[in-house]
């Protein structure tokens, strides 16, 4: 059994949110990136957030990527904050059932 990444964000303002009030997908996926780059010193591969993802508050999606030996992983992400076009999110990464 391989041990989760478990990686915990309460504050990450980035300029994430696209017209019409949705989530850029590109911008959302750099924010798994980032996060699981400096808590592990690992970066993910092939990350993929979905599109039409609402920004609001306790809105919740799942991002996939590509983890350490070709493993995929699941980041589940909930918006904790929306600021104008600042997002904050909470996000938790384990591998892929």
């Amino acid at each position: 059994m391989r041990p989760a990444v478990v990686v915990l964000l309460v504050s990450l303002g980035v300029a994430v949110v696209g017209c019409g009030s949705t989530i850029k997908p590109d911008a959302a996926a750099q924010s798994v990136v980032d996060l699981v780059s400096e808590q592990t010193g690992f970066t993910p591969t092939d990350v993929k957030c979905p599109e039409d993802v609402e920004a609001e508050e306790g809105a919740k999606f799942e991002c996939t990527f590509t983890g350490p030996e070709g493993v995929a992983y699941t980041a589940n992400m909930r918006v904790t904050k929306v600021e104008g076009e600042d997002v904050e999110f909470y996000i938790e990464t384990a591998p892929a059932e």
